[in-house]
């Protein structure tokens, strides 16, 4: 409750940086005047609506589609009822992101076809018109979170960008998501971080940089939320001050790196680890990365350049060789910080040798571990520590932040470097060729850009960041 009222401060402190609540008109839906209790009791009631949700019948689609259904029945049974202009509204709205979710799902290439690109705007023109008016705490909410989820797959294009900057930090602002934080790894709430971070980013690829530095230094007025960032360029989920930070690291001092660049070195190992590559390609082993909110674009199409064509299709329309119907990113995960894939591992043995031993510990101390315990933070940041990924040529990943600044990132270039460049902090580099590996804090801003001929395979590791202590406790004081 307390920190609600602080937060409640900081809402209208944003409303004077540029960022002014949605404008209302007509009809307005007074809702939540029951509810005992500071605002800070919003989030226990939030929770409850959803716990008392109707059930969705077996068989009700993907996860994503299920969750959307589950927002609209909730929205439509808050109190008092809505107009039936404003449902009308809400359902042409939510009916349009459903198209929207079977088209790109359906696809299965991680594109946003012509279609999928169409359905996002109509959503978008439905609801926010219906943003327009007062809706109460917990319909707004709902709102402005599927208005982020409509503009932050149209952000792969340039225009758009200014929009999911704003519905970021709009549901950010909101009650609701400034009491939703995370202080940590290990948070189960983070709706405040993931929306002041995500709008920094998408104001930075607006070229809106005095929003996108408004942004940061409301971010940093939040009394508890792990979002006090030093630098526009490095906005994680979670950002700890005090460790070193720089945007690329020395490869060969890290251990892992020396031993890989070794093996493929050795003309043996090397050509034992690409038949075993080739064998994981040719029965299919690597699965799609298909989330909307991933940041694909076409190969230059970064901060300054339009990702699109004119004749009607998106960034996701060349996100792979075969016109969007081959996916531009996959994986084959292989370590979740805790057990490893035997199945995956038993596929790569080569591999699986140079980075495991008998048991389930990784042979290498540099790659990071998650904590036994789940309540501790997990400072790898992901429940995929070691994976195979792979880019198609003519992709890109458009600039974004990491989830924690107490990690590292490696990748080890097995095949397809030639034409791969990252940028991170601001810096371009590349690969220096097919078994060579980068390492990177990608807290920062970083970016890929694939304008070679062939795919990228690449084995990534989240390392531990050399500044840390094997303590949690020690790191804290």
């Amino acid at each position: 409750p307390e920190s609600a009222v602080r937060c409640e401060v900081l809402a209208r402190q944003g409303a004077h940086l540029g960022f002014p609540r949605p404008p209302r008109q007509g009809d307005p839906v007074e809702a939540w005047e029951y509810l005992p209790g500071p605002r800070g009791m919003l989030i226990r009631l939030a929770l409850l609506a959803s716990a008392l949700t109707p059930p969705l019948p077996p068989g009700a689609g993907s996860e994503a589609e299920a969750a959307a259904r589950r927002e609209d029945q909730e929205f439509e049974a808050v109190q008092p009822p809505m107009p039936e202009h404003l449902l009308a509204l809400w359902r042409a709205g939510s009916g349009a992101y459903a198209c929207f979710q079977r088209e790109f799902h359906s696809a299965g290439a991680g594109a946003l076809t012509p279609s999928a690109r169409a359905a996002l705007k109509e959503a978008a023109a439905h609801l926010e018109q219906l943003a327009g008016f007062t809706l109460g705490e917990r319909r707004e909410f709902i709102l402005y979170g599927r208005l982020q989820d409509v503009f932050v797959p149209l952000a792969r294009e340039l225009e758009h960008c200014a929009d999911a900057a704003s519905w970021s930090l709009q549901r950010a602002l909101h009650p609701l998501g400034t009491n939703s934080y995370a202080v940590d790894e290990a948070s189960k709430t983070s709706l405040w971080n993931a929306g002041v971070s995500a709008a920094i980013g998408f104001y930075r690829r607006a070229g809106d940089q005095h929003r996108a530095q408004a942004t940061l230094e409301l971010a940093r007025k939040h009394p508890h939320a792990a979002t006090h960032y030093e630098r526009l360029d490095q906005t994680p989920l979670v950002f700890f001050p005090g460790l070193e930070a720089r945007p690329w690291w020395e490869p060969r001092s890290f251990s892992l790196v020396r031993k890989l660049e070794s093996a493929f070195a050795d003309p043996g190992s090397r050509a034992a680890l690409l038949a075993e590559l080739d064998a994981v390609i040719a029965r299919g082993g690597l699965a799609p990365i298909l989330s909307p909110a991933a940041p694909l674009g076409e190969a230059g199409a970064g901060r300054g350049e339009a990702a699109g064509n004119e004749s009607g299709g998106t960034c996701g329309a060349a996100d792979g060789a075969a016109g969007g119907t081959t996916p531009a990113w996959s994986e084959l995960p292989l370590f979740d910080g805790r057990v490893w894939d035997e199945g995956a591992c038993a596929a790569l043995p080569t591999l699986r040798g140079l980075l495991r031993g008998r048991g389930s510990e990784p042979v290498d101390e540099c790659i990071c571990t998650a904590p036994v315990d789940a309540a501790s933070p997990n400072l790898c940041g992901t429940n995929i520590v070691v994976t195979l990924l792979r880019l198609a040529p003519g992709a890109a990943v458009l600039p974004h932040c990491g989830i924690t600044n107490r990690r590292l990132t490696m990748q080890f270039a097995l095949r397809g470097a030639e034409g791969v460049e990252f940028t991170v902090g601001g810096e371009p580099r590349g690969y220096g060729g097919d078994g060579k590996a980068i390492v990177f804090d990608d807290s920062f801003e970083h970016m890929v850009s694939h304008r070679g001929s062939q795919d990228r395979y690449v084995l990534y590791a989240v390392l531990k960041h050399p500044g840390l202590t094997s303590s949690v406790e020690t790191l804290k004081s």
